[in-house]
């Protein structure tokens, strides 16, 4: 999935409670209208019918911002961010609006949907503005009477009216509770994802060399503090521009994708792979010394020269050469490590490809001190 479509989705998702609470506001109205066909209060009917247009208005707009949400040829994350932004807006307005008419100030705990939204979206400054128009408006609405006004849906049937509204509270915000949940299950995937982007090699599967940069510095810092064994694999495929060349870039892609994969599943959980650039690859192999990393390499180098690659196209043989360091005294970095490494990668080459060469013990460094007469 990409991020945008994840975006979407959560958009999406947000907007999707919009049918949840039109038909939850639907259900008061309708129980609305029918204690009014048994008042007959001009006044009362007049209140019901402004709330039925004015939840008519909001489901007919939510399904329009909706649809654009869910239109791929319209849609986009700046469209995305402009319709929910008018969402949040439109849900506040509404639910300030039905609160007003029906009389029921339980209605204003809905306002943790548009508030709750916006906080998750990271836009607070919409939070701040939502619950500072409604104080305003409640505030105006006590100095005025307002909700003290008889004709009032809540006040012609004070408790049919709190009963609707509990019922009502507690089945949209339970709803939202949901919604919420998802969300943040949904937003974690796009944090995963865009943490796999970047750290992945997207043709190989393996770990990309920036990441493989992170990972060799920390497990040689590690090796090196605890004293334990820490080899390091380079090994590439034999001939590749000529693979390419002969069969086509496809083909060569093909390859380096399955090697992927056949790396991936004949190595340890602890062992770390990665493309190392083109069609190079590294394998940090912890808590491993050379003579266990030269057998694991070897097996692997004959699992590749006994396999088919480019199985969907013509099949072609490849193999690979291999050399393999251990961390010794004479690496005082990262990068003095991957050099012994990539010189004995390049004595398997010179030796005749196809092989793993072990890069010799470096010999440490003693300085001696001359003493004057």
């Amino acid at each position: 999935m990409s991020y945008k479509e994840i975006n979407c989705s959560t958009v999406n998702r947000h907007l999707k409670i919009n049918r949840f609470l039109s038909v939850a506001i639907a259900v008061n109205l309708l129980i609305y209208s029918g204690l009014f066909i048994f008042s007959r209060v001009a006044v009362f009917s007049t209140t019901i019918i402004a709330g039925w247009i004015i939840l008519l208005v909001y489901a007919v707009f939510s399904e329009f911002i909706l649809n654009i949400v869910n239109n791929s040829s319209l849609n986009s994350q700046k469209a995305s961010n402009s319709m929910f932004n008018l969402n949040i807006i439109l849900t506040s307005l509404f639910l300030l609006l039905i609160t007003f008419i029906s009389g029921n100030k339980e209605y204003l705990f809905l306002s943790l949907i548009p508030i709750f939204q916006a906080i998750l979206e990271k836009k607070p400054h919409f939070s701040g503005i939502i619950i500072g128009s409604t104080a305003a408006c409640i505030v105006a609405a006590d100095l005025t009477g307002w909700f003290n006004f008889y004709y009032l849906p809540a006040n012609l049937a004070p408790v049919t009216s709190k009963l609707l509204a509990f019922l009502t509270v507690f089945g949209v915000l339970s709803n939202l509770g949901y919604v919420l949940a998802k969300t943040i299950t949904l937003t974690q995937g796009k944090a995963d994802y865009l943490h796999s982007i970047a750290t992945t090699d997207a043709l190989t599967g393996l770990l990309n060399r920036r990441e493989f940069n992170l990972r060799i510095s920390g497990e040689f810092s590690r090796a090196k503090r605890h004293k334990s064994p820490l080899s390091l694999a380079l090994f590439d495929i034999d001939f590749f521009k000529k693979i390419n060349d002969t069969h086509g870039h496809n083909a060569g892609d093909a390859i380096l994708r399955e090697l992927g994969k056949l790396i991936s599943s004949n190595t340890r959980t602890c062992d770390i792979a990665a493309r190392y650039g083109g069609e190079e690859f590294a394998l940090i192999l912890p808590e491993t010394s050379q003579s266990k990393a030269y057998e694991l390499m070897d097996r692997l180098r004959h699992l590749v020269e006994t396999q088919l690659f480019n199985k969907t196209g013509r099949p072609i043989k490849a193999t690979v050469s291999v050399g393999v360091a251990q961390l010794d005294l004479t690496d005082t970095s990262p990068l003095d490590f991957c050099e012994r490494a990539d010189k004995a990668l390049y004595k398997a080459k010179e030796g005749g490809r196809n092989r793993v060469e072990k890069a010799p013990f470096g010999v440490p460094r003693i300085k001696i001190r001359s003493t004057g007469s």
